[in-house]
This record gives C-alpha cells, sequence and structure tokens, in this order.
C-alpha cells in the first residue's frame, strides 16, 4: 500500500474489500499530544513528530469512561485510556487529487462512553458510495468538561469545560491540513453524529471556534440535550468533584487532581451524581458550557439569532424514540429539533428534516420498532454485520426485537441504499435532493415539510405535529 504523507510524518494502513472492490483503512493516527499529566484538562496540543513510517494498523484505546449502558458494563471490557486523541480514515481511492466528499463521524454515548473504533461505525458503506470518512476519538464525561475556577483562572481565555469539543476542533484542522493526502476534499466536510454525537454536531455548528472547518451537518436522533450550562454552574459541579476527591483543600489542587488515577475521578464522579439526584444518574452533570470562547452564549440562542456557522444541515428522528417502547427520547426531540429549525436558523442556510422509520423485516415481524440507533446500521452499509447487529440487540431488545439477529429483506436493503446515497449527496452538494429518487424540500415554518424514510420514501407534511405522538412508555428506557 502507498505511503500517506502527513504534516507529522508518514503513515501506512491496510486494506479490505468488499465486492470487488477496495476502501484503504488507516486506524489510530494521532492528531494531538496525549491529553495526560499536565495536558489533564487543558486545551490539546500538537501531535509529536515521528521519523520512519507509522504502521496504522490497529485502533488506538478508547478514551476514560464511564460503563455503557447498552454494553458489557465495565470501564475496562476495552482497553481504555486518557490517551485517546487519535482517529481513523476510511478511504475509496489512493489517488490524492480526486477530491472527494469528507465525512467526519462523532459518536453517541451521551458525552461520557463510546468510542469511533465502533465496528458498526467502521463498515464501508460511506467510502463505497465516494465518501471519505474520517472517525474521531476524543476525551469524554468529567475528564473532557470539566469546569472549575481554577481550571477558569489558569486558562488564557478565562474558561474551562468543552475540552472534548476542543479535541474535535483540532480533529477537524488536522483534517483540514491533511484529509487531501487520502483522496478527500478539505473544502468540502459534512460532519455527522447520533446521539450524543449529535449533540456534538450542534455545538460544532454552534462555536465560532469551527468556522470554516466544515461545510455541511447531519444531526440524527441528537435531541433533548440542546441547551448549554452556564459557566458559573458547571464550576459549581467541579468544586463538589473537588470537595468529594478530597483536595480542594491542597496547597495546589489542580496538581494534586492530575496526580489522580483517571479511574478514582470517573468513580467518584459516579457516586456524587448518585448523591445528586436520579436526574444525574444517567448523564450526570457534565454538559456543554457556554463559557465565552467555544460558544459566547447558549447554543440553541446561537441557533435561533442567526449567529451559527452558516451550513446547510439535515436533522433526524426515529420514529420508535417518539413512539416507544424502549430506547425513549419522546416529543421532546422533535421540540428541540424545531428550535434550531425555527427564528433565524435558517435565514442564510437551509435544514431539512426527516423521520427514519425502517425496521429489519424480521424484528418488525416481532414487533420492534425503529428505536435508537437503529438508523446506523443502515448509514453505514451494515446489514450484513452480524456483529453489529449482535452487539447492539440489548438496545433493541426493549423495543420489541427477539431475535439475537434480524432477518434482512429486499425492502431493508432499498432503503440502505438509498440513505447512503441521499447521505453522500448531501455531503457532495449540500442538498440531500436526488435526480430520479427524491425532491426533498428544505424545511420552513409555513410547509412544515419532511421525509419519511422508509421503503418508499415519502415528502410528508407536520413535521411540528410530530409532538403531538403519545409514547408507549410501559417499558420506557431513558436514552
Amino acid at each position: 500500500m502507498n505511503q500517506i504523507k502527513l504534516d507529522t510524518g508518514d503513515i501506512t494502513g491496510s486494506k479490505v474489500s468488499q465486492s470487488g472492490r477496495d476502501v484503504y483503512i488507516y486506524k489510530g493516527i494521532p492528531y494531538a499530544a496525549p491529553p495526560v499529566g499536565e495536558l489533564r484538562w487543558k486545551p490539546p496540543q500538537p501531535a509529536a513528530l515521528w521519523s520512519g513510517v507509522l504502521a496504522c494498523t490497529e485502533f488506538s484505546v478508547q478514551a476514560a469512561q464511564y460503563p455503557d449502558p447498552n454494553g458489557p458494563g465495565t470501564m475496562k471490557s476495552v482497553a481504555t485510556s486518557e490517551d485517546c486523541l487519535y482517529l481513523n480514515v476510511l478511504t475509496p481511492t489512493q489517488n490524492k487529487n480526486d477530491k472527494l466528499p469528507v465525512m467526519v463521524w462523532l459518536h453517541g454515548g451521551g458525552l461520557r462512553y463510546g468510542n469511533g473504533n465502533f465496528p458498526l461505525s467502521v463498515n464501508l458503506g460511506l467510502p463505497l458510495h465516494g465518501a471519505v470518512q474520517v472517525n474521531i476519538n476524543h476525551r469524554l464525561g468529567v475528564m473532557g468538561l470539566l469546569a472549575h475556577p481554577l481550571l477558569t483562572r489558569e486558562s488564557s481565555q478565562h474558561a474551562s469545560g468543552d475540552y472534548m469539543f476542543l479535541d474535535m476542533i483540532a480533529a477537524l484542522q488536522w483534517v483540514k491540513r491533511n484529509i487531501a493526502a487520502f483522496g478527500g476534499d478539505p473544502n468540502n466536510v459534512t460532519i455527522f453524529g447520533e446521539s450524543g454525537g449529535g449533540l456534538k454536531v450542534a455545538a460544532l455548528m454552534a462555536s465560532p471556534l469551527a468556522n470554516g472547518l466544515f461545510h455541511r451537518a447531519i444531526i440524527e436522533s441528537g435531541g433533548r440535550y440542546f441547551d448549554s450550562e452556564p459557566l458559573k454552574e458547571m464550576e459549581t459541579f467541579g468544586e463538589r468533584l473537588f470537595h468529594k476527591l478530597g483536595i480542594d483543600k491542597e496547597k495546589d489542587p489542580l496538581a494534586a487532581v492530575r496526580e489522580l488515577p483517571w479511574e478514582t475521578i470517573i468513580n467518584t464522579d459516579q457516586e456524587l451524581n448518585t448523591e445528586m439526584g436520579p436526574e444525574y444518574l444517567f448523564m450526570g452533570p457534565w454538559q456543554v458550557v457556554h463559557e465565552g470562547w467555544f460558544l459566547p452564549e447558549n447554543l440553541v440562542d446561537m441557533f435561533q439569532n442567526g449567529r451559527r456557522n452558516q451550513v446547510p444541515y439535515i436533522v433526524v428522528a426515529n420514529k420508535g424514540e417518539l413512539t416507544g417502547p424502549g430506547s425513549l427520547i419522546a416529543n421532546m426531540m422533535i421540540k428541540d429539533y424545531l428550535r434550531l429549525l425555527t427564528g433565524q436558523s435558517t435565514a442564510n442556510s437551509r435544514g431539512y428534516a426527516a423521520l427514519f422509520d425502517q425496521v429489519p423485516e424480521g424484528w418488525k415481524r416481532e414487533g420492534c420498532v425503529a428505536s435508537h440507533g437503529m438508523e446506523l446500521h443502515f448509514v453505514f452499509g451494515a446489514l450484513d454485520d452480524t456483529e453489529s447487529w449482535a452487539a447492539s440487540k440489548g438496545g433493541y431488545a426493549s423495543s420489541g426485537a427477539q431475535s439475537p439477529i434480524p432477518t434482512i429483506s429486499n425492502s431493508d436493503r432499498v432503503v440502505a441504499e438509498t440513505i447512503l446515497t441521499i447521505w453522500t449527496t448531501f455531503a457532495k452538494t449540500g442538498n440531500p435532493s436526488v435526480k430520479g429518487l427524491i425532491e426533498w424540500p428544505a424545511w420552513d415554518e409555513a410547509t412544515d415539510k419532511y421525509l419519511l424514510i422508509t421503503d418508499p420514501l415519502q415528502i410528508k407534511q407536520g413535521y411540528s405535529d410530530l409532538m403531538k405522538i403519545k409514547p408507549d412508555t410501559s417499558k420506557w428506557t431513558i436514552v
């Protein structure tokens, strides 16, 4: 395989083939220095240069994080470390002059867990449809969002929190400098994410620090957390954590906390979340912070007053999230999406609304609904990836799935091909309409139109009416 020359050194990767076509995968590329020791809770610093050729053939470890409530249940079930600022690139070309659209994936996990190495998200669907795909790993939870008056005081920007988002900006800057070597176009970058990844997309859309680093955006199932928090409130949580850790009376509390193992910090944070009440058990207090630097003001307000980065964007929910049972975010997601679409949000660039409602045939017969995350198997072209279906089964069981792995129908394959075509067309052009397939109108308050993604595709009216759906909460799982 040809070597790739980056601004930090040369790398090689590996080749995989599907249906007679090749995709080249480069795993675990460092895009910033490890955020450990003195760099814990500081903005990401440049990656070190290396000599020789770095073999990027193995995934990096995942970021220090909380147990995945839908996963094995222990922090160390997957190799885990604070040394986490790595990304993966999947490209269908070895011609650096191809200038293919770039799609940067921001993984889900409620800002607390997850990784960009998950098998589902490294399927080949998007590269085989002509996109260069980049998956980012970054700091998570308290390790990526801690705010504290002492951290604010030591910052040249007088800000703390939002370190995980600064990681993403560093990764996007890496893309801008290096993606042409993989055949990607640095001037045509789409960010997309699901669940907590959808929130990450919205935050980057609002941040002036991300201006010019991407050109389209897709938010999948990202509602319910779009209001950011003021710095003072997050600093208060930070002070509580320092007290709980017993380091608030130290001569140098920051030096003391930077010497603690990350496991101690996360375990103590979980204990504190339990003491603070049930509303903090899942997400904890750590959220996007409007601290005057990464975000000048509340995230939603940046959309409403038109001060967000002016790029076209798609918002999509899954119907089973609105109806239940199972992984349920309910109609609050549509309410939040409308907050991102109204006011001055679309004055200078268009927003498109969608509802996904395709369930694999086998599970549909069992009564399963299009629950949280189900669209990802279609987006990544992973219908035949039995490992990914099995790994996600825990979340789908509460939504009606009974069989370990679903039967896939021709209708399912049609929808997968459709969504791959629409997503990559949007990445190429900024318009999700596809000649001969669908004419998808931008959302506006007067027509309230949206795309229903199922077989066949349908343009529907009344996106705001979806808030009126009364969910089945008999088996409600908060996501």
